[in-house]
C-alpha cells in the first residue's frame, strides 16, 4: 500500500506536466493510467485487507482451536474425574450395601437359631408333656389293676378262708356221722350178739368207715377244685392286667413315634 501512493502520484505528475502538450487523447491515457493506479491500489488495499482477514481468522481459528482443545482437556479431566467421583462413590456404596447384607444375614442368621432353639425347646416340651401324660395313663390303670388285684386277692382270701371252714366244719359232720354210725352199727350187732371182732361186724365197720373216708376225699377234691378255682381266676385277673398294660405301652410307644418322628 505505501508503495503504490506514489507511484500514482508520480503518473499524475506527469500527466498534468504534459497537459499543455497533449492532446486530450493524452489526457483520457493518463486519466485512464490514474483509473488503473487507484485500481491497483484498490487491489492491493483489498489484497492488504483479505490478508488481515485471511490472518485475524486464522489466529481466531487457532484461538479457537487452542480453546476448544483446552476445553476438551478440562472436559476430559472433569469427565475423568467425576467418573473417578462415582467410582469411589458406587464402590462405597457398595462396600456400604454389601456390609448391610452381612449385617442382615447375620441379624437373619440369629433369629433363625433363636427361632430353631425355641421350635426344639417347644419340641422338647411338648414330648416331655405328651410322655407325662402317656406315664400318667399307663401309672393310673396300674394303680387300678394293682387295687383290683388286692381286692381280688382279699375276696379270694375271704373264699379260700370260707372254703377252709366249711371244710373243717364238713370233716367234723363226717367224723360225728362216722362215730354216730359205727355207735349204732356196734349196738346194732351186739344185740344180735355179734361182736365187732367178728368177722361180720368188722366188715361192717370197715364199709362205714371206708365209705367215710371216701366221702372225705370226694370232699377234698371237690375242696381243691375250688381252691384252684380261685387261685385260677386271680392268676388269670394278673395275666390279663400285663397283657393290658403291655398293649397300652405299645399303643403309646407308636403314638409318641408317629407324633414325633
Amino acid at each position: 500500500m505505501t508503495t503504490a501512493l506514489p507511484l500514482a502520484n508520480s503518473v499524475i505528475g506527469t500527466v498534468r506536466n504534459a497537459g499543455s502538450a497533449s492532446s486530450s487523447a493524452a489526457t483520457q491515457q493518463a486519466a485512464a493510467q490514474q483509473a488503473a493506479a487507484e485500481l491497483d491500489y484498490k487491489r492491493q488495499q483489498d489484497a492488504a485487507q483479505a490478508a488481515a482477514a485471511q490472518a485475524a481468522l486464522e489466529q481466531k481459528y487457532r484461538e479457537e482451536a487452542t480453546a476448544a482443545e483446552r476445553n476438551a482437556q478440562a472436559a476430559a479431566t472433569a469427565r475423568q474425574q467425576q467418573a473417578q467421583l462415582e467410582a469411589e462413590a458406587q464402590a462405597r456404596q457398595w462396600a456400604h450395601d454389601a456390609e448391610l447384607r452381612q449385617q442382615e444375614q447375620e441379624l437373619q442368621r440369629q433369629k433363625d437359631e433363636t427361632a430353631a432353639a425355641a421350635a426344639a425347646a417347644a419340641r422338647a416340651k411338648e414330648m416331655d408333656d405328651f410322655r407325662g401324660a402317656q406315664e400318667q395313663t399307663l401309672a393310673q390303670l396300674r394303680a387300678g389293676q394293682e387295687e383290683a388285684v388286692r381286692a381280688r386277692e382279699t375276696d379270694s382270701q375271704t373264699q379260700l378262708a370260707q372254703l377252709t371252714a366249711a371244710a373243717d366244719a364238713a370233716e367234723q359232720r363226717r367224723l360225728a356221722a362216722l362215730r354216730q354210725a359205727v355207735s349204732k352199727t356196734r349196738a346194732g350187732l351186739g344185740a344180735r350178739g355179734v361182736t365187732a371182732q367178728d368177722g361180720s361186724g368188722e366188715a361192717i365197720l370197715l364199709g362205714l368207715t371206708n365209705s367215710s373216708e371216701t366221702e372225705r376225699k370226694d370232699a377234698q377234691a371237690t375242696d381243691q377244685l375250688k381252691r384252684a378255682a380261685i387261685q385260677q381266676g386271680l392268676d388269670d385277673a394278673k395275666r390279663r392286667n400285663l397283657l393290658e398294660l403291655s398293649q397300652l405301652a405299645d399303643r403309646q410307644r407308636l403314638e409318641y413315634m408317629s407324633k414325633f418322628f
